[in-house]
C-alpha cells in the first residue's frame, strides 16, 4: 500500500474517533445530567413535567446519530457507557453523602439536593434499559427506508415507554397525579422530538 493510501486511512480513522468521542462526550454529559436535575418539578401551564426532560430527549437522538454516522455498534457500546456513567456518577453522589460535612446548613443543602438521587437513578436505570434499546432496534431494524422517518419514529416510540417506567419508579408515592405527568412529560417529549428532529439531518454532513 502507498504512503498517501496508509495516510488517507489514518485520517479517516482520526475522523471517526473524533466524531464518536464529541457524540460520546454530550450523550454522557446528557445522562448523568438528567438524573441530577430529574429532581426538580417542573410545572408551565397544565404540563407537569422533570426538568431532565429537554437533556435526556436529546440522547435518544444522540444515539440515533452514532448508528447513522458511524456503525450500529458504536451506539450499542454508547448506551453500555451511558449505564457505566450513570452507576459511577451515583456511587459518587452517595459517597459524597455520607461525607462528613463542614457545617450541618451545608450538609442538609447537599442532602436536599441530592439525597434522592438513588430513587431516581434506579428509575432512571429501569427506563433507560427499556427505552434506549428499544429505540436502538427500532432505528436499526431497517423496517423504515428513510432514516430521519426512522429516528422520529424510534425516539418517539421509545419516549412512551420511557416516560411510563420512570414516572411509575420515581414518582409514586411522592406525586399523586401520575397519568397526568405520563401525559404531560410525553406531550412535551413529543413536541421535543419533532422540533428537533431536524437535527439528524446533520448527519448527512458528519459522515
Amino acid at each position: 500500500m502507498s504512503k498517501f493510501g496508509t495516510s488517507q486511512i489514518s485520517t479517516e480513522k482520526a475522523d471517526v474517533e473524533r466524531k464518536l468521542m464529541i457524540l460520546t462526550t454530550l450523550f454522557v454529559t446528557g445522562i448523568v445530567v438528567s438524573n441530577v436535575i430529574a429532581a426538580k418539578i417542573v410545572k408551565i401551564g397544565v404540563f407537569v413535567f422533570p426538568a431532565s426532560i429537554l437533556s435526556y430527549t436529546f440522547t435518544f437522538i444522540l444515539s440515533n446519530m452514532v448508528s447513522d454516522i458511524l456503525d450500529k455498534k458504536y451506539s450499542s457500546y454508547l448506551i453500555w457507557m451511558g449505564f457505566l456513567a450513570q452507576a459511577v456518577a451515583s456511587g459518587l453522589v452517595l459517597l459524597g453523602l455520607f461525607m462528613p460535612a463542614e457545617s450541618i446548613d451545608r450538609g442538609e443543602a447537599y442532602r436536599l439536593l441530592l439525597g434522592m438521587n438513588w430513587r431516581f437513578t434506579l428509575a432512571s436505570f429501569c427506563a433507560y434499559g427499556a427505552s434506549q434499546f428499544l429505540n436502538y432496534y427500532i432505528f436499526n431494524s431497517k423496517l423504515l427506508k428513510s432514516k430521519f422517518v426512522a429516528n422520529l419514529v424510534s425516539v418517539l416510540i421509545a419516549q412512551l415507554f420511557d416516560t411510563i417506567v420512570f414516572t411509575f419508579v420515581a414518582f409514586t408515592g411522592v406525586y399523586p397525579r401520575l397519568w397526568s405527568m405520563i401525559l404531560s412529560q410525553y406531550i412535551i417529549k413529543v413536541i421535543i422530538v419533532v422540533v428537533a428532529n431536524p437535527i439528524f439531518l446533520l448527519t448527512k454532513k458528519l459522515r
